[in-house]
């Protein structure tokens, strides 16, 4: 297996373009990359991609990632603000528990950012995961660019934002009542999140969204360890996404 180290990330990373100032969307699959050699441990091995990260975009930056809590809604689990752990995996569960780090206040599509906008970013937001005033909303205002750490460029939570733009058939708008509770108390508030119908059939199929990534050529790449890094601006990929989708509602189902 390929190994890496710190210098490799950060080398990287400012090959992709990150720099001071820069506000990212971070989607992690980081155990792709291999054998990162300096870890002693789990807790360092993501404190040092977190280092690499906030060493270069400085404390004018911000950083944020998708802190997601699938089973307060698919199984009825109760949504601690400040606790409750995340299912968008580990590494985003440590950047929301970064000291400094503010998450965002729906129960199910939470947010967690830091840095100079994170209150812009997970404060004052909307009742829905993905609509007006939400974290994604906002951060395309800021002109934000996506960071995909080994994971795919066409996946990241940009695409169902287009999705949900367009108003495709096959998500709807459910009504979100989860046992919440913030600062001991409990919060009775309605939430709204775009989901799937799960009683339909069907898979994801991407590769038209890929070609024409592709062809506009927005997405920067390098390689580091056995996998890839992916730097792109998020608004640039939302518009090539409802462009597609504009003109096909299913382009992005394998028919």
């Amino acid at each position: 297996m390929k190994k890496y180290n710190k210098k490799n990330i950060i080398d990287a990373l400012k090959k992709v373009g990150l720099k001071k100032g820069e506000i990212v969307y971070i989607n992690p699959e980081i155990f792709k990359f291999g054998n990162l050699y300096e870890a002693k441990n789990k807790n360092h091995y993501f404190k040092i991609f977190f280092d690499s990260i906030y060493e270069l975009v400085g404390k004018n930056g911000t950083m944020a990632t998708n802190t997601y809590t699938f089973q307060t809604l698919r199984y009825g689990k109760k949504f601690i603000y400040e606790k409750t752990k995340c299912t968008s995996g580990e590494f985003s569960e440590y950047i929301r528990k970064q000291r400094g780090s503010l998450r965002s206040h729906h129960p199910v599509f939470s947010v967690t950012a830091l840095g100079k906008y994170k209150k812009y970013l997970c404060s004052n937001n909307s009742f829905h995961n993905y609509g007006h005033n939400s974290p994604y909303q906002k951060f395309l205002e800021l002109n934000g660019k996506v960071l995909n750490l080994a994971m795919d460029p066409c996946l990241n939570p940009f695409l169902h934002v287009a999705e949900f733009l367009v108003g495709v058939p096959y998500y709807y708008n459910k009504l979100t009542k989860v046992n919440y509770y913030k600062n001991t108390k409990k919060v009775n508030k309605y939430f709204s999140s775009s989901v799937r119908y799960l009683n339909l059939d069907f898979q994801m199929e991407l590769g038209r969204l890929k070609k024409e990534l592709t062809r506009k050529k927005i997405v920067k790449s390098t390689s580091l360890g056995t996998s890839k890094i992916y730097f792109f601006s998020a608004k640039k990929y939302l518009n090539i996404a409802l462009k597609i989708l504009e003109k096909d509602q299913f382009a992005f189902l394998k028919k």
